[in-house]
């Protein structure tokens, strides 16, 4: 009789790097794209939502037992400090990593007006991290990475989890349903339906599952409305279809023409439905269930 074990978290690694087309750095795997967005972010933003959404992170946060007021908190891909400025305000000593110069100018702005001190930004993409260089290696009390890029393949999310002495928190995509004129525009451009990638959050969720993790998760199902400037809407739809298509400059010319006609007095309106996830787990917890003999 032979005593072997599982690679349950191995084998789904495996399907996760082959889901998400490595490789590709385009549109919001790209820093400029983000550059671009970087803008946008303050003046679209729903108080109201954004109020909700605070408060079930950081309840999903305090639901682990772990204390805000003194906490070390690593936010990678953590932009113009939607999640790092209330985490700060709330006593932890926030260090953000983002790959988006535009994006961090803004969280030094954010935090400049509103009095709240950052620890540390670092311009950089995620995957280039040397958490011994850096002094990440199990440092940080909590570590966050909300709606980013930043961690998309199995290899970011174990840099990750490597930071992390304490607790996680990631959030990303369940469903995303844009406006109409998207798949219109992009039937007409390609000759084809546009399909959504796969990327979501169930590939992180069923990763930490089979390394012995249980994480608590919430999902929250929202509608995004946002108003662009026609240069806007150009540089934002040829970022997200560029993905997978290649943009020249023959398609952003159509792109253009096609949201000159949907602009309103050179604003286009765009509502987006989108189901997301949260979840948090606890790097203590763990009951190891690769580790789980098999007789043969």
């Amino acid at each position: 009789m032979t005593t072997t074990y599982h690679n349950n978290s191995g084998l789904w690694a495996d399907f996760w790097q082959e889901a998400i087309q490595e490789g590709v750095r385009r549109g919001p795997m790209n820093p400029g794209f983000w550059n671009h967005m970087a803008g946008k972010y303050e003046r679209n933003k729903d108080l109201k939502r954004e109020s909700e959404r605070l408060e079930t992170i950081f309840n999903l946060l305090k639901s682990t037992g772990i204390i805000l007021d003194g906490a070390r908190v690593l936010d990678i891909g953590g932009g113009t400090g939607a999640l790092a400025i209330p985490l700060a305000k709330s006593g932890a000593r926030v260090t953000v990593v983002d790959f988006s110069e535009g994006m961090l100018q803004k969280l030094k702005e954010r935090a400049q007006k509103e009095q709240v001190p950052i620890e540390r930004t670092i311009l950089s993409s995620w995957d280039a991290i040397d958490l011994e260089k850096e002094g990440f290696k199990k440092q940080f009390d909590i570590v966050l990475a909300s709606m980013t890029p930043a961690v998309r393949t199995p290899d970011d999310f174990r840099l990750m989890l490597e930071a992390s002495k304490g607790v996680c928190y990631y959030s990303g995509w369940v469903k995303r349903k844009w406006s109409p004129e998207y798949y219109e525009l992009y039937r007409d451009l390609f000759h084809e339906e546009h399909r959504e990638g796969t990327h979501g959050i169930y590939l992180p969720f069923m990763y930490l599952y089979m390394l012995g993790y249980q994480p608590d998760i919430v999902l929250k199902q929202d509608e995004w409305q946002s108003e662009e400037t026609l240069d806007e809407i150009v540089e934002t739809v040829s970022g997200f279809f560029g993905v997978t298509k290649h943009i020249d400059e023959d398609k952003k010319i159509k792109i253009r023409e096609y949201f000159a006609r949907k602009t309103d007095n050179g604003v286009y309106h765009s509502k987006t439905m989108v189901t997301t996830g949260m979840m948090v787990w606890d790097m203590r917890k763990n009951c190891n269930r690769d580790q789980t003999p098999v007789l043969l």
